[in-house]
């Protein structure tokens, strides 16, 4: 055996901490897996997801005179932004905030994981959890449409699924960031569901509202640059633009209306929208760009001040 040199002691001192990190993050990520499991949380998930894509394909394969493969998994998008983005906030915002006010985070702190291998385990585990919740209803999509249909669009049904998963990471990173930020579980609560009926039924009255009292007008298809931008950082509408951009029909955004937009408005692509070569925050790719800042932008501002607090 070669003796060791300072260059193979150096890389050794700095691996093994490192690997012994990553376990750390593995073991919070599997106990949280396995606390979401016995709660039979993901069992619900899953049983909400697959009924849905049985209903709706029985519906358009069986009932709709002039179903198509495309136009049953564009309607797919909807059901998967309601279910999947409640499960998500489910799942999420009582991850950290919920072993907190049990005590049960000082004992776990006090035996190895610090405060960032809890915060990025729970992000694991739960986005796991939301994999595994949407895996059997995309595998049920497929086989459904082959055998009604005779055909499956296998790009839109990878793009949608992929997209789908990861609309469900960017609630997944809102929630267990608030989760992390905040003390109680009435204030975790409060946040997320303010922050889903903003998405869900304000976002027309926050957008539209401020374009209708600067121009005395409702925004039109064609709208101008800002608009489009501030209309597109709203998660719901990112994931069905990315969806419009995939499937043949049309895949609607789960929001209210109150007659401030157009409906055409919710399914034409922003390029479509804007008057001349669209900008980049308009190009297709940037709803994928929304989609990872919510995962990313609220889990760091979380983590943040869950370093900072006095547990």
């Amino acid at each position: 055996m070669s003796p060791d040199t300072p260059e193979s002691v150096a890389r050794s001192g700095t691996d093994r901490p490192s690997r012994a990190r990553f376990g750390m993050i593995l073991a919070v990520a599997r106990k949280d897996i396995e606390d979401v499991a016995r709660s039979r949380m993901l069992l619900a998930m899953v049983a909400l997801l697959v009924g849905f894509v049985t209903v709706l394909y029985a519906a358009f394969g069986l009932i709709a005179d002039d179903g198509t493969a495309g136009e049953t998994l564009a309607w797919l998008a909807l059901p998967m932004q309601t279910i999947l983005g409640i499960a998500a906030l489910v799942v999420g915002y009582l991850a950290i905030v919920g072993e907190r006010r049990s005590g049960s985070i000082k004992l776990l702190l006090g035996l190895a994981p610090s405060r960032r291998d809890v915060v990025l385990g729970t992000l694991l585990g739960r986005s796991a959890i939301v994999v595994a919740a949407l895996t059997p209803a995309a595998v049920l999509a497929g086989a459904l449409s082959l055998a009604l249909f005779g055909s499956l669009p296998v790009r839109a049904w990878l793009v949608l699924t992929g997209a789908t998963i990861l609309f469900g990471f960017a609630f997944v990173g809102l929630a267990v960031g608030v989760s992390a930020a905040v003390a109680t579980r009435g204030r975790a609560m409060a946040i997320v569901v303010g922050l889903f009926a903003t998405f869900v039924a304000l976002w027309e009255l926050v957008v539209a509202g401020p374009y209708y009292l600067i121009h005395g007008e409702t925004p039109p298809i064609e709208a101008e640059g800002w608009y489009l931008f501030v209309d597109g950082l709203n998660p719901i509408a990112a994931y069905a633009g990315i969806a419009n951009r995939a499937v043949s029909g049309d895949a609607w955004p789960l929001q209210f209306g109150y007659g401030l937009r157009e409906p055409e408005a919710l399914t034409t692509p922003s390029t479509e929208r804007y008057v001349g070569e669209a900008p980049f925050y308009l190009q297709e790719w940037f709803g994928v760009a929304v989609l990872l800042a919510w995962f990313v932008v609220p889990l760091a501002l979380g983590y943040v001040r869950f370093q900072r607090t006095d547990l």
